[in-house]
C-alpha cells in the first residue's frame, strides 16, 4: 500500500528509539511491514550518499558508537538509567543488573540501525537487532500492539504534521534562515506534537504502553538525545539524517499534486514554484530557488516563478542558504521549443 510505505521518514531517524522499537523488533510484525520499515530507511539513505560531508558526519558518529563503552557505570548510562530505568522496567526485564545491560545492548544495537547508510550492513543490522531483542520488547511492551498498529498511529501523527508546522511562525523562519541546529530542534518539537496529538482514541493504548513502563514520548527524545551527545557531538550525523529524510519526504507541487518526475515547460511560458516537504504545501515560498543554466530557464526568487527560455535540460534546486549544502529538493527542467541551448543538448 503506497500510503502505508511512504511512512515520514524524518519521523523514523528523529524518533527511532521508540519506531525502531516496534517496526524493527516485535515478532508479530509481518514481514511486509518490516520490510516497508526497512526500504524507506533506506530511501533516507540514499540521500546521504549525495551530501559527501554528511555521509562523513554519519560514519564518524558509526564509528564512534562502535567504541562507546557498555559499562553502566561509564557515560551516558548513568543520565540514561535517570530516564529509563524505572521500577517498571526493572521488574519486567528481570532485575536492576539485567534491566541496565538490556537497555544498553538495546539502544547501542538500534542505533547502530539508524547510522547504517550502507543497504548491505542495513538489512544485516536490522535483522541482527530483531532476532537480539524481540524478548525484550515483548516483555516490555506486550503481544497486544503490533506493527500495523504503530504504522496506522504514525500515519495518524503524519498527517498532523502540516498543522503543526503551519501553527509554528517562529520556526518556520528559523527553517528559512538556514540554522540545521534549530531546526533539528524544531522537528523534534514538530514530531512530538504530531505524535501526541496523534495519540488520542484508538492510538491510545500506544501512550498506555509507554506510560506503564513509567515512560513518555518526551524521555524517549531525551534519551536519545544523550546516546547522541555522545557519539555525534554537534548533532552532525543526526543533522545530515535529517537533511536527508526531508529530502526523501520534499516533492514539487504541479497543478496541487505531487510531481516527483522531470519538470516540462515550454519556452516562454512560467509556472509557480511550488514545494511540498513533509507535507507542509507552502515550503516553496519560504526557501530560496535556483537554476544551473540560465540559458535554458530562469526563476525569479522574489515571485517563486520559473520560466522557460529555449530548448534544453537544466538542474532546478530549492535551498536554505547555500545551494550546494543545504538543498532541499534539486530535479531537472526539460525545456522544449525555442532554438536548441548547445551545451545543454548534449
Amino acid at each position: 500500500m503506497l500510503l502505508r510505505s511512504r511512512i515520514t521518514a524524518l519521523m523514523l531517524c528523529t524518533l527511532m528509539v521508540f519506531s525502531a522499537t516496534f517496526s524493527l523488533a516485535l515478532p508479530q510484525a509481518r514481514a511486509d511491514t518490516v520490510n516497508d520499515a526497512a526500504k524507506q530507511l533506506a530511501q533516507v539513505y540514499d540521500q546521504v550518499a549525495l551530501d559527501p560531508d554528511g555521509e562523513s558526519d554519519v560514519a564518524s558518529a558509526k564509528a564512534k558508537l562502535a567504541k562507546l563503552s557498555r559499562d553502566p557505570n561509564s557515560d551516558p548510562w548513568p543520565d540514561v538509567f535517570d530516564i529509563l530505568l524505572t521500577n517498571q522496567v526493572i521488574a519486567k526485564l528481570g532485575g536492576e543488573a539485567e534491566a541496565k545491560n538490556k537497555i544498553i545492548d538495546f539502544v547501542c544495537d538500534l542505533a547502530n540501525v539508524q547510522y547504517s547508510t550502507k543497504p548491505g550492513d542495513l538489512r544485516k543490522n536490522v535483522e541482527n537487532f530483531r532476532e537480539q531483542h524481540a524478548s525484550t520488547v515483548t516483555a516490555l511492551f506486550g503481544n497486544d500492539f503490533t506493527i500495523d498498529d504503530l504504522y496506522d498511529y504514525l500515519l495518524a501523527a503524519k498527517g498532523e504534521i502540516p498543522n503543526v508546522i503551519t501553527n509554528d511562525v517562529a520556526n518556520l523562519i528559523a527553517l528559512a534562515s538556514g540554522d540545521y541546529g534549530q531546526i533539528r530542534n524544531a522537528a523534534e518539537g514538530w514530531t512530538r506534537d504530531a505524535l501526541t496529538r496523534a495519540a488520542g482514541g484508538q492510538y491510545g493504548i500506544f501512550v498506555d504502553k509507554l506510560s506503564a513502563l513509567g515512560w513518555s514520548i518526551d524521555k524517549l527524545i531525551e534519551a536519545k538525545d544523550l546516546i547522541s551527545s555522545e557519539v555525534d557531538p554537534g548533532y552532525a550525523g543526526e543533522i545530515a539524517l535529517m537533511k536527508a529524510g526531508v529530502r526523501s519526504e520534499t516533492y514539487f507541487l504541479k497543478e496541487g499534486k505531487e510531481w516527483d518526475h522531470n519538470i516540462n515547460l515550454k519556452a516562454g511560458d512560467t509556472m509557480p514554484l511550488k514545494l511540498s516537504v513533509l507535507g507542509f504545501s507552502q515550503a516553496g515560498y519560504v526557501l530560496h530557488w535556483q537554476i544551473d543554466d540560465t540559458g535554458v530557464a530562469t526563476v525569479d526568487d522574489s515571485t517563486k516563478t520559473l520560466t522557460g527560455v529555449t530548448k534544453g535540460k537544466t538542474t532546478l534546486r530549492a535551498y536554505l542558504n547555500n545551494p550546494d549544502t543545504d538543498w532541499v529538493y534539486q530535479e531537472t527542467v526539460h525545456v522544449t521549443g525555442g532554438s536548441a541551448h548547445g551545451p545543454s543538448m548534449e
